[in-house]
């Protein structure tokens, strides 16, 4: 009678993760179903998980000039890549020193960084230190740098520091290991979940890069994809109220699939990430918990 009890308990138990794990996917098949999605037969029907009529016309749409989109992926993936390791290297460089106790200055140091968490100088002077004095103007390195010394980061992996047992600290200064030594071949080591988990967010935060690209970047060719993706959307929407097409010929609004390449865009740029989860997703999930328990 226990084990027919504990069976079921057991189905149900799968059976309710089965159906969370279905409403957790539902908007994102829905989202690709859309940019599958005969435009006009968004119009009539509206949304539909299965579409009516089957059509490739917003990624053809989107795809119009592949040299750019190339370029805007190829400018993405350098800005993601050279960030999250700069902002690796940074964030746990400092994040070691706060965590040691024998680091005399290191409450002064935390509350300093603390401050730049509720206080910032605002984007007028940091557009005139970027543009003026360091002379970043149209280069990507004025998207990298600026976030290399993340503050929730910083505390983030100095909580997880400080859970590393002293004595390991100690045994790896009395072998002789330097400051150095000891950070790179032991701490980082025993910290892969905090380091997936920081390096997740900066991913997330280098490839949703816009709001600065529009500041500092003017060359097309420099532009990341989120950018060319945004200035898709502003000549949907010019072509779209103006009712003619690029050469010129009169076109209908409805002609124009409109919401179909919006959620195409959204399939694009959110497919990537995507898959960098799914590979992370085990270190992501214990990360999360730094802190949470204490013994």
């Amino acid at each position: 009678m226990m084990m027919k009890k504990n069976t079921f308990h057991k189905w149900l138990v799968h059976m309710c993760l089965i159906l969370f794990c279905a409403m957790c996917l539902l908007p994102l098949v829905l989202t690709i179903s859309i940019s599958l999605t005969d435009g006009a037969v968004i119009q009539t029907y509206g949304y539909q998980l299965i579409p009516k009529k089957f059509s490739w016309e917003a990624y053809q749409f989107i795809w119009m000039d592949p040299s750019s989109l190339l370029a805007g992926y190829r400018n993405s993936l350098f800005i993601v890549v050279i960030g999250t390791i700069g902002n690796l290297l940074v964030t746990s460089m400092i994040a070691y020193a706060l965590a040691r106790r024998d680091f005399q200055l290191r409450n002064a140091i935390s509350f300093y960084i603390f401050v730049t968490m509720i206080f910032s100088g605002g984007i007028v002077p940091l557009y005139i230190l970027i543009v003026q004095y360091l002379e970043w103007k149209n280069s990507l390195i004025s998207l990298i740098i600026p976030a290399f010394a993340a503050p929730f980061q910083i505390f983030m992996l100095r909580v997880f520091f400080q859970e590393i047992p002293a004595p390991l600290i100690e045994s790896a200064k009395i072998d002789g290991a330097s400051d150095f030594r000891t950070y790179w071949s032991i701490v980082l080591p025993l910290s892969k979940p905090a380091l997936a988990t920081v390096a997740l967010m900066m991913t997330l935060h280098y490839w949703n890069e816009t709001f600065n690209a529009i500041l500092y970047i003017d060359k097309v060719a420099l532009y990341p994809i989120q950018l060319i993706l945004k200035n898709i959307t502003s000549y949907i929407e010019l072509v779209k109220g103006s009712g003619v097409d690029p050469m010129g010929n009169p076109i209908s609004a409805s002609d124009v699939p409109t919401d179909a390449i919006m959620y195409a865009m959204m399939v694009l740029t959110s497919l990537p990430v995507m898959f960098l989860f799914g590979f992370l997703q085990k270190y992501f999930v214990k990360g999360l918990t730094i802190g949470a328990v204490k013994g």
